[in-house]
């Protein structure tokens, strides 16, 4: 029992010491250099309409940079065209109408086409490409859809870069070299979209090595468990950790219409949850800072899973748990505390990326621990088996990895999931870490 109430102190005080109190205003000062980083078409209006406008209303210079161009939207797709069967040439198609739309969008929030950039990379794969496709000699992966391992758009930024993680952080870093924002805008890790949570990655990747330019860096929420809120006028952010700073940009009725004007562009989109696309429409945008917390010997961080957000009102596929971390000597300390038994065959997931600054980030170890479990036998399949510990009473397992496996980082990038019988349950959205 002691150990449940100091893990619950742990967690809260890891969680929520650190949020911000009350909301600030963002300001825009005249003439600043701005980029939305967008992971499809329509994700820049929808979180960030209203932003546009205000940066061009006040001589800013303001860029789009399109992940992907949302190829993969299948089912709204199909509808769309009224097609029950279509081909991998169908979904290049619908990426470059997805671009049309977008383009025609921010358009009419006045912003000139020169100032978008797709990428092209694909739609419902970054998160993968980020877990397991780094490596320049790694065969490039599939989409599911387009059946190509290439960017395949010749109007785009990225047009035949490989779909591997170096193609991405590199774009991404030169593209803010070259503008040099003051002030950028990207996805939130708790997004339950995966390729949100991967824009996030690679974003705070690019962002940790470039060194002469290092602009604020703020989030906003698009896909997340009763998010909009129905009841307000005002966009309010969930209850999220890590939290330091929450921002809003308030809209007047013109700003709002034109919003508005903007959203009807994506009629591929709108024929599926069009009174959830449209509730974007407020008399606010609001985004948020976060606090990157940091790991020395005398502290011990608690990360708790995202529950049921992926999975809305599927509440049965929701399996909780906590990870602690903590630096001791030489050793990274891992406890994963699972919060209910699972008796089929499960599998934990544990990703540890590391960043130094002195090296590049594709260059560093990319270390990902598998455990399985089945009949209260728990086992690896990598070196960590000999440190391994579980008590099945607590539902606790807990290993350790060598600092020098991480080369000795600056930060870690860090995150953990939960499988049963290979389908993805809960996750721990990735944290940046800072270490002492």
């Amino acid at each position: 029992m002691k150990n449940v109430i100091l893990f619950a102190l742990i967690l809260y005080f890891s969680l929520f010491c650190n949020a911000g109190t009350g909301i600030k205003n963002l300001t825009i000062e005249k003439g600043e250099k701005v980029i939305v980083f967008a992971p499809h078409p329509d994700d820049e209006v929808l979180g960030c309409g209203g932003l546009i406008q205000r940066v061009i209303k006040n001589e800013g210079k303001i860029f789009v940079v399109y992940l992907t161009n949302g190829d993969h939207n299948q089912i709204p797709f199909r509808v769309y065209e009224k097609k029950i069967i279509a081909r991998p040439i169908d979904y290049i198609k619908l990426g470059e109408l997805r671009r049309k739309e977008s383009t025609k969008a921010t358009g009419i929030l006045g912003l000139p086409q020169e100032n978008l950039i797709f990428l092209g990379y694909p739609d419902f794969g970054c998160l993968k490409i980020w877990d397991e496709f780094w490596g320049e000699n790694i065969k490039p992966f599939m989409s599911f859809l387009t059946r190509t391992r290439y960017v395949p758009y010749k109007e785009n930024y990225s047009y035949g870069k490989p779909y591997i993680s170096e193609s991405i952080l590199s774009d991404l870093k030169k593209i803010i070299q070259e503008v040099k924002p003051t002030k950028i805008f990207i996805t939130s890790p708790f997004d339950t979209n995966v390729d949100h949570r991967a824009l996030y990655n690679f974003i705070r990747a690019a962002v940790l090595e470039i060194k002469d330019t290092k602009p604020e860096i703020f989030i906003y929420i698009i896909h997340f468990k009763d998010y909009p809120k129905k009841s307000s006028e005002f966009l309010v952010l969930p209850d999220l950790p890590s939290i330091a700073d929450i921002y809003s940009v308030s809209l007047d009725n013109n700003e709002m219409s034109k919003k508005e004007l903007a959203l009807f562009c994506f009629k591929s989109q709108t024929v599926f949850k069009k009174g959830w696309f449209f509730s974007f429409v407020r008399k606010n945008e609001v985004f948020y800072k976060e606090t990157d917390e940091n790991i020395n010997g005398n502290r011990t961080l608690a990360f708790e899973s995202e529950r049921e957000a992926e999975f809305k009102d599927y509440k049965n596929l929701s399996i909780p748990f906590y990870c602690t971390l903590k630096k001791e000597g030489e050793f990274l300390n891992v406890e994963f505390i699972q919060k209910e038994k699972i008796d089929l065959l499960t599998e934990y997931i544990f990703y540890f990326y590391p960043f130094r600054k002195d090296m590049e980030f594709s260059a560093m170890p990319k270390i990902t621990i598998n455990l399985k479990k089945e009949e209260e036998i728990l086992s690896s399949t990598n070196r960590y088996q000999e440190n391994l510990k579980y008590e099945k009473l607590k539902n606790k397992i807990s290993f350790r990895v060598k600092i020098s496996d991480l080369k000795y980082p600056d930060y870690l990038f860090f995150s953990a999931t939960i499988k049963v019988s290979s389908i993805s349950y809960d996750f721990i959205p990735w944290e940046v870490i800072k270490i002492e």
